[in-house]
């Protein structure tokens, strides 16, 4: 007689969860405490997560965070994955997802790029720029036209490409050529002078949902709520400090 088995580790984590909710119920447990693992891009990992934790470790002292940082959407049963922050719903019934903020694009480039190439004034200029695109998500490299006909975009092959979202920033940074970020990662540069926004009237996009997704089990445990909770508010922050001008000026 053939019987299933669970992998090894998907066993262990539900015994784990079944012995924190234990521990939960009969009050043995004086706040949130224990290691979460979390699934994040490395851009993300490095421009909200790093930035946040020194406040999330005041907030929980007993709570420790260790971070898997990748661009690949990963296993949540096989690599012990607590929170994966996307930005996509999740598609298993296993799963569940709780928004916990909201992300638009827009186009960047460093003031260096603009000094040797110049500044775009029409989207169609953009033909004869260096753009950065993205060799992993070939979606993000089909940047909608704003106020032109429906379903117009432009296909970006790539003057660089690379598969890694933060590359992209630093290429962006050093002046490699005009890159499509994340308003909410590059405003906090702009303000700096690091970055300058290119043709936001035309590229500015609709805000799109971010997702902390978690197994269905692991949801109630208090380390997961707390950290979702801190993380929601913290990007409410962020959004609020770095939210774009409705227009922009030329640089």
């Amino acid at each position: 007689m053939q019987t299933c088995a669970l992998p090894i580790s998907h066993g262990r984590r539900l015994l784990d969860t079944s012995a924190e909710l234990s521990s939960e119920l009969s009050g043995k447990i004086s706040g949130p405490s224990g290691w979460v693992r979390i699934s994040v891009s490395p851009l993300l990992a490095q421009m909200v997560i790093a930035p946040s934790l020194r406040g999330l470790y005041q907030r929980h002292p007993q709570v420790h965070v260790d971070i898997s940082a990748d661009d690949r959407m990963a296993d949540m049963a096989r690599d012990a994955i607590d929170i994966a922050i996307r930005t996509g719903t999740p598609s298993s019934e296993t799963l569940v997802a709780r928004q916990i903020g909201t992300y638009s694009r827009s186009l960047y480039a460093a003031p260096a790029y603009l000094a040797d190439f110049g500044t775009p004034i029409q989207p169609d200029e953009l033909q004869q720029h260096r753009l950065i695109g993205n060799s992993a998500n070939p979606a993000l490299n089909r940047w909608p036209v704003v106020g032109g006909s429906k379903g117009q975009e432009l296909a970006v092959q790539g003057h660089t490409r690379t598969d890694n979202s933060a590359v992209i920033l630093s290429l962006a940074q050093q002046g490699v050529g005009i890159a499509r970020l994340m308003d909410l990662l590059a405003q906090p540069l702009v303000q700096s002078g690091a970055l300058v926004p290119v043709l936001q009237d035309h590229f500015a996009s609709s805000r799109v949902p971010i997702y902390a997704v978690m197994l269905q089990q692991r949801q109630r445990l208090p380390k997961i709520r707390a950290c979702i909770d801190y993380w929601a508010e913290w990007l409410v922050g962020m959004v609020q400090a770095s939210s774009p001008p409705s227009s922009s000026a030329p640089p």
